[in-house]
């Protein structure tokens, strides 16, 4: 039940964030011209790979036996999904689709209809991926077990990766 809480929660700040994306581009729009987005993926990019160096460097433990819960109704379950919340609503600033969208919009179509159906969509990929990967982890846990402690590093590493691509225009 905590994978699915996870996912929602995913879903919901990814779903805010691209709203705020939208209302803080329709504020700028007002006082400056940002027809020619051609800096995002700078920005995309740069945001992606702080965020996975900081991953990377926050230290991430994993204990076992110490009475740490992990998803069983435990002490620690609502600061890791508020953590998870603002990770995710920290993300969703970061996607360079949210602004192709918006470049996309302008003078021809509604950003706010075209923001819902992009972040409907990704809600509900979410939550699906999610339960698809539960049910695959369950599956394959003892195998997934032994990379526990390296998921983290792997995690941020992606980040970083992305991020140099986003910046470099490779995606």
């Amino acid at each position: 039940m905590y994978g699915i809480w996870a996912a929602v929660i995913l879903a919901v700040a990814h779903l805010v964030s691209s709203f705020a994306v939208v209302a803080a581009y329709a504020l700028a729009n007002q006082f400056i011209d940002l027809d020619g987005l051609s800096w995002m993926h700078l920005v995309a990019g740069g945001l992606l790979v702080a965020m996975g160096l900081r991953q990377w460097f926050a230290g991430h433990t994993h204990h076992h036996g110490d009475g740490h819960s992990h998803g069983d109704g435990g002490k620690d379950e609502p600061r890791d999904l508020l953590a998870l919340a603002g990770f995710a609503f920290a993300l969703g600033f970061v996607h360079e689709e949210e602004f192709a969208i918006i470049a996309l919009a302008v003078g021809k179509t509604n950003p706010w209809g075209l923001m819902a159906a992009y972040a409907g969509a990704v809600a509900l990929s979410l939550v699906l991926l999610t339960m698809a990967a539960i049910a695959a982890m369950n599956h394959f846990e003892s195998h997934v077990h032994r990379l526990e402690h390296a998921l983290p590093k792997i995690s941020a590493a992606l980040l970083v990766a992305m991020g140099l691509a986003y910046m470099f225009k490779l995606v």
